[in-house]
């Protein structure tokens, strides 16, 4: 996501700033194929729509520009502002962003939302929009959903964007020790946010950012295939790289709803006569769908693969014991501890 936030805000800079842009200039400044740079442009012209002009300029090559001051662009605002549900969702947008540590794309979409507000203030409607912007945003509860996550050192994220934005390889330290060269396909922002990238001689890994450091952009170029990094992310459940596997779970006919649940891009999903709803996909992340199956309860059942219901129940176990140490007989707790010992359940010893 960051790397294509990125990416969309460089082009739009470009064309905020006046310029006449074709794509061979694209292809040459920002180190991109041909089927980038038209790609960059599809997405200029779906957000700006008839403001974004071309015609063919005396190189003979199609040149890009936008409508600014004063002009078609600035008439466009005029008749149709942003709308309050929309500077709301760029709000979130913000918040999602510095809530995940990614300064460089909040301050992007920051300066964005300061020039839409302007436009608004010119027309004497800005009380009443940010009112409403207030309004919609608590209604959907952007900061009451904080998550844990480990925050990116900026410095780190802005040479891999980099790297990304100039299709080059990268060189880095792992963990205080190895030095590695990798050709990035992407970031992951979540939790520990990471880099997937290549080795040479291995397949697509993951790197986790807090980890790397002296990184380092090298002229080596990057080869990897545009979809590498939508290829190895379909492959995944959560951010776990593990080989896929065939995964089937069926869910009790009063479970809430599981069926609006999208737990996999690949999934399918059927539900019988007696409201049963069997969704199966193909991913790999066993330890983390075995924590997302447990929070459905007693409301799924894990038909494949055999893993990952023994995983299931070896959390399943390990939580049962806590629960007899701290409120019941701590003698029978202790036997089933032990069990979850043997079958590798638990990964800490409990401590008082």
């Amino acid at each position: 996501m960051a790397s294509s936030i990125a990416r969309t805000a460089t082009l739009f800079r470009k064309l905020l700033s006046g310029r006449r842009i074709t794509y061979r200039q694209l292809e040459a400044e920002e180190n991109i194929n041909r089927r980038t740079a038209l790609r960059w442009i599809a997405e200029a012209r779906r957000v700006f729509d008839d403001a974004l002009q071309s015609a063919t300029g005396d190189t003979g090559e199609k040149e890009f520009w936008l409508e600014t001051q004063g002009s078609h662009w600035m008439g466009t605002f005029k008749h149709q502002p942003p709308k309050p549900e929309e500077m709301a969702s760029l709000d979130k947008a913000i918040k999602i962003l510095h809530r995940e540590g990614l300064a460089h794309e909040e301050a992007q979409l920051t300066a964005l939302r300061g020039k839409l507000h302007g436009v608004v203030e010119r027309r004497n409607q800005a009380t009443r929009l940010d009112n409403d912007v207030e309004a919609i945003t608590d209604a959907w509860g952007i900061a009451s959903r904080p998550g844990p996550h480990i925050r990116a050192d900026e410095d780190v994220t802005a040479t891999l964007r980099d790297a990304l934005l100039r299709q080059r390889k990268v060189g880095f330290r792992y963990k205080g020790g190895t030095t590695k060269t990798v050709a990035p396909a992407g970031l992951l922002y979540g939790g520990a946010p990471r880099l997937v990238g290549k080795e040479k001689g291995r397949e697509l890994a993951q790197y986790r950012l807090d980890r790397m450091s002296e990184v380092k952009v090298l002229d080596t170029p990057n080869r990897l295939r545009e979809d590498a990094l939508q290829n190895y992310l379909s492959r995944l459940f959560g951010s776990f790289g593990e080989e896929p596997v065939n995964v089937q779970w069926r869910f009790h006919p009063e479970a809430p709803e599981p069926e609006k649940w999208t737990f996999h891009p690949t999934q399918k999903v059927e539900k019988d006569a007696d409201g049963v709803v069997t969704v199966s996909f193909r991913a790999g992340g066993l330890d983390d769908m075995a924590r997302h199956v447990i929070g459905w309860w007693d409301w799924i059942q894990v038909d494949r693969p055999i893993a990952l219901r023994r995983a299931v129940l070896k959390m399943r176990l390990a939580g049962l014991a806590q629960l007899l140490y701290e409120f019941a007989d701590q003698h029978t707790a202790t036997r089933i501890w032990n069990l979850t010992e043997k079958l590798g359940a638990n990964k800490v010893d409990y401590w008082e």
